[in-house]
């Protein structure tokens, strides 16, 4: 070699000394069964975004459920136990027989208005607000109009 020169190496595409073919080994054939797999450059890129996203998620739902919470309990509350019962049936029932039965079903009796009707016998109830059958929660008042005599 000459002095100041540098020494000179071979390029990808130079051979080597000896033209012999290489014996395929594991480092260097392709489909090899334990051959190392190149690595992905920046790991799952689904999984990085998920792990990103997920706290998130977690937030957003946990806001949403106390907000329905609050909302059930304190906007629109309702008792867990209801005391609401139907009702009873009390036309066509004379006045003292129906407002006991409104008493014993929880319900305050309150005389309503007396309508003269030839049909029914007097002191009969005629009608009941609020009609029979329908829910409503203990001690409510329910209005029973009476028959006059004629």
């Amino acid at each position: 070699m000459s002095a100041g020169v540098p020494p000179q190496t071979p390029g990808p595409n130079a051979s080597s000394a000896s033209n012999a073919p290489r014996a395929p080994n594991a480092s260097n054939a392709p489909n090899a069964p334990n051959a190392p797999r190149p690595a992905a450059p920046h790991g799952n890129p689904w999984r990085s975004r998920a792990r990103r996203v997920l706290p998130y998620v977690v937030v957003g739902g946990a806001g949403f459920f106390i907000a329905y919470l609050v909302v059930y309990f304190f906007v629109f509350p309702s008792r867990l136990v209801p005391n609401d019962r139907p009702v009873p049936n009390v036309v066509g029932m004379l006045q003292v027989d129906a407002e006991r039965a409104l008493r014993d079903a929880g319900f305050q009796p309150q005389q309503g208005e007396r309508h003269v009707n030839a049909s029914v016998p007097p002191e009969t109830v005629v009608s009941q607000t609020p009609p029979a059958t329908t829910m409503k929660p203990q001690g409510t008042t329910v209005i029973i109009d009476i028959a006059a005599s004629p």
